[in-house]
């Protein structure tokens, strides 16, 4: 008897650490949308893939350590695990990811930019080139 209330437990706590880390999943998702400007469209695809995410990785916390069963202590453990990460350790964690992802975007700017700097030139040599030609096309034709 006793063994299978210490399972019990540990698959709550294991369930309220799955609310934790769903917690810091949504605020990724938060962070790329202060940080990053979206269309509707585009917040609802990423509203759509976490909660695709976190099903998939609850019904693998079923199939793995309940045998599919759904518990009522699993879902109060998930929702425990939300509300001490929302309440508790959300602030610090979204300003660090906030950090973090806006680090990654500018970095991403920087090596983007720094790729396309060559064909920046050619582009703008080649427009260059066109607008006289261009201009001697319309010298010629007035000539005539």
């Amino acid at each position: 008897m006793a063994e299978i209330i210490t399972q019990q437990a540990e698959l709550f706590f294991i369930s309220a650490l799955y609310g934790v880390l769903l917690g810091i999943w949504y605020d990724f998702f938060r962070a790329i949308r202060k940080k990053i400007s979206h269309k509707n469209r585009t917040v609802h695809l990423e509203d759509i893939i976490f909660c695709i995410s976190a099903a998939a990785g609850l019904f693998l916390l079923f199939q793995i350590y309940n045998q599919g069963s759904v518990r009522f202590y699993v879902l109060f453990g998930l929702a425990a695990g939300a509300a001490l990460y929302f309440f508790g350790l959300g602030i610090p964690v979204e300003k660090a990811m906030e950090f973090f992802v806006g680090a990654v975007v500018r970095l991403l700017r920087t090596a983007v930019s720094f790729l396309l700097f060559p064909a920046k030139i050619i582009v703008n040599s080649l427009l260059k080139t066109l607008k006289k030609i261009k201009r001697t096309v319309k010298i010629v034709r007035s000539r005539k």
